[in-house]
């Protein structure tokens, strides 16, 4: 009696490994849709903090608005009174199409000079607006929101 694999057993393990990988690669977009997510939820909440710990060593006034495709970081430029584009790391960020944000501010209370104030700020006296930024992922019909209560403590919620 022989020992081994006939030529049909051989094909039908091949056939099979066939299908699932099919089915693995049909997911990849999943997976890469997720990771966007939860790469923009990091990424957001690193650069509040740090803006945050700049704004205080450095006595600096940063602003954060929403751009039509993503967001953007601003800084007070005292000498002009007025508002300019961040630089690096804090500069202007598109989001993927499947990706949204939207502010909740309270700006009541703060006076600040300059026009075109940003919803969102980050003073050196270590307070900011108090805010809820919602990130929802469209595709996978999701939400986080990053809260602050006006303190510098920038926390995602805990869903």
């Amino acid at each position: 009696m022989s020992k081994g694999f006939t030529l049909i057993e051989i094909l039908v393990v091949l056939l099979i490994v066939t299908i699932l990988a099919g089915v693995t690669v049909a997911r990849l977009p999943a997976f890469s849709r997720n990771a966007d997510f939860e790469t923009e939820t990091r990424r957001l909440q690193l650069l509040f903090s740090m803006a945050h710990q700049e704004s205080i060593l450095d006595s600096t006034e940063f602003g954060f608005r929403l751009t039509d495709d993503g967001y953007k970081f601003l800084k007070f430029d005292d000498g002009s009174q007025s508002w300019t584009d961040a630089e690096s790391p804090f500069q202007k960020r598109s989001l993927p199409d499947e990706l949204r944000l939207v502010i909740e501010a309270d700006s009541n209370g703060f006076s600040f000079f300059g026009e075109n104030l940003p919803p969102v700020l980050i003073l050196s006296s270590g307070e900011n607006t108090p805010f809820r930024l919602i990130l929802q992922s469209r595709l996978q019909k999701t939400s986080r929101t990053l809260m602050s209560e006006g303190y510098g403590e920038f926390a995602w919620d805990k869903q």
